[in-house]
């Protein structure tokens, strides 16, 4: 069964194709898993920039002789900018969101805090990249909830 995978839906085992293993895009992403924050950061961040300015351009410039050759390239900008902004949205507050609850473990300097917040933490560094999994290792370290490694 190399070729196919059983799978279950409403407790019936069904089978099917074995999908493929992502395109280029894909393994490009998880590649740069300690870069997704600021891949993401970047790119909503310009949408939202290149969304302000295509407006500021079709409120304010578009009755004006010299800019009305813009207002069709601001309107696809705007289009454009909108749709990738809705797509790159969620995940960019989902990555922020963690960003921000793994800053909070790290300024928490109670013991008990720590480890009730502790899987939660954990889960976003990983999330957020090698980096951020070194520094709540320290972290945890300082609190006293995990041993410092030996080093040679």
């Amino acid at each position: 069964m190399n070729a196919s995978i059983l799978w279950e839906l409403g407790g019936v085992v069904l089978a099917g194709r074995a999908s493929k293993k992502g395109g280029f895009l894909k393994s490009w992403w998880k590649s740069k898993q300690d870069m997704h924050l600021r891949i993401l950061s970047t790119v909503f961040l310009s949408c939202i920039a290149i969304m302000i300015s295509s407006l500021l351009q079709l409120v304010l410039l578009r009755g004006s002789g010299t800019w009305d050759d813009y207002t069709t390239l601001s309107w696809v900008l705007l289009i454009l900018a909108s749709l990738v902004a809705i797509w790159v949205g969620p995940e960019f507050v989902h990555y922020v969101g963690q960003f921000n609850l793994l800053n909070e473990v790290l300024d928490t300097t109670a013991r008990s805090e720590v480890s009730r917040r502790r899987s939660e933490a954990e889960t976003a560094a990983a999330l957020l990249g090698t980096q951020h999994v070194e520094r709540l290792n320290e972290h945890l370290v300082e609190v006293g909830l995990k041993r410092a490694k030996k080093r040679a």
